[in-house]
């Protein structure tokens, strides 16, 4: 009779055990049941905007035509007629060096050419006597009254002083030349601007000795026109066969940040650039800049425009990032215009959005076009107006 007793009040502990799993169990359905639908989702609207494909870039605002103005010849600044940002025409003189030791060179060359002249005129007169006796002697030669032997010694007597005088005719040539060149240098001593321009710049000061041996030293930089200027842009290797000659880009620079300027691509160099195993390459693009609020020096951050598309369906990029946590159910949308009848699909092989469907995530798969980095085209899969979800809105703890 005990033993009967004591089966039958396990009996109903085990029971009791049962049942009070059971509406823990069913507690914990309804507890998660009542979450899912308690999440909030952030969604936006599938709307018509026009959207740019760009690759994005920096690059570095320069003149069009910098003009490197040097000195010829080595020497002491004696005085400078320009400044930082001073505007020059094209033959102004804007630099003059200590010119005394080439005027000197002049002053000597000059005199040897005079020197070599006198010279000439000596050659020149004793190459009449020369003339004068072989023809006195030639005449008394025809008459029997002289030797043969003498007709030949004036002969040659005649014939050099004849190259005489073109030796020193020649001489005269050769210290004109030098003369020529003592003038040049001379000259050199006075720069003048080979164009029309504004000084970016200075390199020298007066009194500073500058030695012309391998290399022009360069005593000021000119850009020619600061209304023209062009952005040299560093391109991933990865990114430059997305750009060519023509291309339409956009660009800001730190000191205007609410400003956009426009430019176009005029040349793709084909000279790479290695810095830290990253190849680069560099795409000129021309600008105007009427107003001059460019300065050469300028950082420029450049997007160079590769497709665009106006008024066509777009969606953020959160929206293809957004995915469902595991304790939140998602259903599969069908395919095509607006989404519409559910079905169960393992995987999803498209790009995919979600949208709400009695509170709950809705799989959407969708076409895409181009991205601008913010916003993706979408080509099909959903219609205008539709909203998709970008996120969860975290509820604020109460304090």
């Amino acid at each position: 009779m005990e033993n009967k007793t004591v089966k039958r009040g396990k009996t109903l502990k085990l029971a009791a055990a049962i049942a009070a799993a059971a509406v823990v169990a069913a507690g914990g359905f309804y507890y998660w049941s009542t979450r899912e639908d308690e999440i909030q989702y952030k969604t936006v609207a599938v709307t018509r905007s026009d959207i740019r494909s760009m690759i994005q870039a920096t690059g570095t605002l320069n003149p069009v035509e910098t003009v490197d103005v040097g000195t010829q010849i080595s020497g002491t600044i004696k005085e400078l007629y320009f400044d930082y940002n001073s505007r020059v025409k094209e033959g102004q003189l804007i630099a003059l060096m200590d010119s005394a030791t080439q005027a000197a060179e002049v002053s000597q060359a000059e005199a040897t050419v005079a020197s070599a002249q006198a010279d000439v005129l000596n050659a020149q007169a004793a190459l009449d006597v020369a003339a004068k006796d072989l023809s006195r002697t030639r005449e008394l030669a025809k008459r029997d009254l002289i030797a043969k032997a003498d007709v030949d010694t004036d002969t040659s007597t005649w014939l050099k002083a004849k190259a005489n005088l073109a030796a020193a005719e020649a001489k005269v040539a050769q210290y004109r030349a030098t003369l020529e060149k003592s003038r040049i240098n001379l000259n050199y001593t006075r720069i003048y601007s080979p164009v029309d321009g504004v000084v970016v710049a200075k390199n020298v000061e007066e009194g500073q000795t500058v030695a012309a041996s391998y290399q022009t030293p360069s005593i000021a930089e000119i850009a020619r026109d600061l209304t023209q200027m062009q952005v040299e842009v560093n391109v991933d290797e990865a990114d430059i066969g997305g750009v060519h000659e023509g291309q339409q880009t956009i660009f800001n620079v730190d000191t205007y940040p609410a400003d956009s300027f426009e430019g176009k691509v005029t040349q793709v160099r084909l000279s790479p650039t290695t810095t830290d195993n990253v190849v680069t390459y560099t795409v000129i693009v021309k600008v105007q800049n009427p107003d001059g609020k460019l300065l050469p020096g300028m950082t420029a951050n450049v997007s160079l425009i590769l497709e665009s598309r106006e008024d066509v369906l777009v969606v953020p990029n959160s929206a293809f990032r957004f995915k469902p946590s595991n304790g939140q159910s998602a259903e599969m949308g069908m395919p095509g215009p607006g989404g519409g009848h559910k079905q169960n699909v393992a995987a999803v092989t498209k790009p995919a959005v979600y949208t709400l469907d009695k509170k709950k995530p809705v799989k959407v798969e969708v076409e895409k076009g181009i991205t601008d980095g913010q916003n993706t085209e979408i080509l099909s899969g959903i219609k205008e107006g539709e909203r998709v979800i970008t996120g969860i809105i975290v509820p604020k703890e109460e304090s």
